[in-house]
């Protein structure tokens, strides 16, 4: 029998609420692989590489079991004694939640209830894959699909014991997954199994009176209480994490559209248009299940062709290549890597980069070491149907969703401070870290059953002006539409930078390669649209500014905001933007710079709120009376009719204007 250690648990974060809710597609759920006790640097140590889990075909479908204990209703914390939804109607609405996983052509991801069980004990390791609303005191997610798998590779016989009773968990009678014994708990078949191999999962849905949510089914129960959410909704996110899934930060899905990954770590359950979209599965989500289950990989079993399935490989092709550091000069672990349909906005996938390790202690804590015994490569995989994309780098940096968020992939490029870079897009020759344009895109062609390899993005070494310290507050709520938001980049910055170019490259110009709004909405659903975004020139006068906006530097109209990050406005010619700035200031025509973004002109706002997009403001504000972690540079300015702008004495406005030293551009 088994005596040591061959697994532990794979916690999915979490969903929770506070107006928008926490709820790992875009990759895989991790477990390090100790197989072979590798030693590490560090002594008595010894070496764990991040594997992805996933279930053995063996055990295909997953079998299920629904905990009965709490009776024939779901507890309603809301309303305690007036329940909403019946024990057989949640169950019914679960399962449809696993059928829009199962029904999928191209995966061959089968997961089922079959049974039930009347546990009156929280769920854990005991080899029963168990679906409860019920949760410990200390729970406060809406729900967590925790999973158990094995930490090596490892061969199991008959009679081995996983779990914490003396009851066989292993049978060499057996070729699938089988309740042996009839006892209500699974028998693995005798034989080898990876490291990351899944053994058990169990979803929670939180419905405890201090915290806990209102689970509804069906249109006419969807509502605005933040404390009440559709359980198919949640249920579809959970069963993705319960077949290996990780969260993503994709939360927007085109410039219409404002509906993210069904994994997105976040719900917001004040706003029914999220909660609906969420029940479905979105471009990636289909991906990542497809690309780990993938239909026709094998001659016989669960992943050979059945009537309506379709082959992987005919419908999908693959993009590889690496992520780089161009200011570190490291390979990236936990960089967000994406690919859009070509000439659109349209988001289709996205995956990680990075393969990495850590040193495993013999009481099983992790440590990390240094980028180069962490982190082994930068590589990345998206799984794509066939079509040309627009491939993109982004950081995993807090907006919309925290490297803690999604894997220890991607806290291990942030705790190496990697996770610091612009966004841009691939654009083949001209991936440097000095590059002419972060925003020029080339695209990338994807034929099915191919891998379209050398995708490789070196992120670009830029300057950022930001003039403002951590996000405090999202506003402003009420502002009147057309409004005008405003932030002054002093000349005096500018000159600053463009000595210290002077000290390296004489006479060169600097690349203005793009301005950088912090926006969100109230309403998760919605797609933050500005009016216009514009660069331009102004003057001061006392505490006020007046804007040059008949003839601005650069404008774009209908500017597409993102929900809770940075939005880029890139510019067509950074370097002829450069020199017009230099020799304005020099000559004096231009005496300010202002950052400027404008409210859509019209009411009512879209969304259930019907409140204007937000912009994201720095300043902890007099109600708190708590210092800020950088001062308030009085450089934000708001208008209500385009012609005075008053300054903002109580916030920075979150808007940045990125720069970078000269390049030499091919042609020149």
């Amino acid at each position: 029998m088994l005596k040591k250690k061959i697994f532990s648990v794979v916690l999915s974060a979490g969903m929770m609420f506070a107006g928008v809710i926490p709820v790992l597609a875009g990759g895989a759920l991790e477990q390090i692989d100790i197989t072979g006790n590798v030693p590490s640097p560090i002594a008595g140590h010894v070496i764990g590489k991040l594997v992805g889990i996933k279930w053995d075909a063996r055990c295909i479908p997953v079998q299920y079991s629904m905990n009965t204990s709490l009776g024939a209703n779901i507890p309603n914390p809301l309303t305690p004694f007036t329940p909403v939804l019946t024990l057989a109607a949640a169950q019914a609405g679960l399962q449809t939640s696993f059928d829009q996983w199962n029904n999928l052509p191209t995966s061959f991801i089968n997961m089922q209830i079959t049974g039930t069980t009347n546990k009156v004990t929280l769920a854990g390791f005991d080899m029963i894959n168990e679906l409860t609303f019920r949760t410990a005191a200390s729970f406060a997610a809406i729900a967590s699909s925790p999973s158990v798998s094995f930490i090596l590779d490892v061969t199991l016989v008959n009679g081995d014991l996983l779990d914490n009773d003396a009851d066989s968990d292993v049978s060499s009678a057996i070729t699938v997954c089988t309740d042996v014994d009839n006892d209500g708990d699974m028998e693995l078949p005798a034989g080898f199994y990876e490291a990351g191999t899944i053994i058990d999962n169990d979803v929670q849905f939180n419905t405890k009176t201090t915290n806990g949510l209102r689970f509804t089914i069906g249109d006419a129960a969807l509502d605005t209480t933040t404390r009440s959410v559709d359980l198919n909704c949640v249920a579809t996110h959970e069963f993705g994490h319960s077949h290996g899934l990780s969260h993503t930060i994709d939360n927007q899905a085109s410039d219409t559209d404002g509906g993210g990954t069904t994994m997105f770590p976040f719900i917001d359950t004040g706003d029914p248009a999220d909660e609906l979209a969420q029940r479905s599965l979105g471009s990636d989500d289909i991906a990542y299940s497809s690309y780990f289950y993938p239909e026709g990989s094998a001659a016989s079993g669960p992943a050979a062709l059945q009537p309506g399935d379709v082959a992987f490989s005919s419908a999908y092709g693959l993009i590889t290549g690496e992520l780089k550091h161009g200011v570190l000069n490291q390979p990236i672990a936990g960089g967000s890597l994406f690919a859009k349909k070509w000439g659109t906005n349209t988001f289709v996938a996205s995956g990680f980069s990075g393969t990495t390790q850590v040193s495993v202690s013999p009481t099983g804590g992790l440590f990390l070491i240094s980028p180069a015994f962490n982190i082994l490569d930068g590589k990345y995989v998206i799984p794509v149907p066939k079509g040309g994309y627009a491939v993109g780098a982004a950081a995993v940096d807090g907006q919309p969703a925290a490297a803690g968020n999604i894997s220890l992939t991607c806290q291990i490029g942030s705790a190496f401070g990697q996770l610091n870079f612009n966004e841009e897009f691939y654009n083949a020759n001209l991936e440097l870290g000095k590059e002419a344009r972060i925003g020029q895109r080339k695209n990338v062609p994807v034929q099915a059953g191919k891998v379209q390899s050398g995708i490789n993005i070196t992120t670009a070494d830029t300057i950022n002006v930001n003039n403002f310290g951590a996000r405090n507050f999202i506003g402003f709520t009420a502002q009147a539409a057309g409004s005008y938001y405003a932030v002054r980049v002093p000349t005096s910055q500018i000159q600053a930078i463009l000595t210290q170019i002077d000290a390296v490259n004489p006479g060169k110009d600097m690349l203005v390669q793009a301005m950088q709004f912090n926006t969100s909405v109230v309403d998760s659903s919605v797609v933050p649209v500005f009016a216009e975004a514009t660069l331009t020139t102004g003057t001061l006068s006392g505490n006020t500014a007046t804007l040059d906006l008949i003839n601005p530097l650069a404008r774009v109209n209908g500017f597409i905001g993102r929900d809770n990050d940075f939005a880029p406005f890139y510019f067509e010619a950074p370097q002829d933007l450069g020199k017009t700035i230099r020799d304005g200031i020099a000559n004096g025509t231009i005496q300010e710079l202002f950052m400027v973004l404008r409210l859509p002109t019209t009411t009512p706002f879209p969304g259930v709120s019907n409140i204007p997009p937000l912009i994201g403001l720095d300043g902890s504000g007099s109600a708190t009376g708590l210092p800020n972690d950088v001062p308030i540079f009085g450089f934000s300015y708001l208008s209500t009719n385009g012609v005075t702008f008053n300054k903002v004495v109580n916030f920075n406005f979150m808007f940045s204007l990125i720069l970078s030293g000269p390049v030499n551009i091919p042609g020149e």
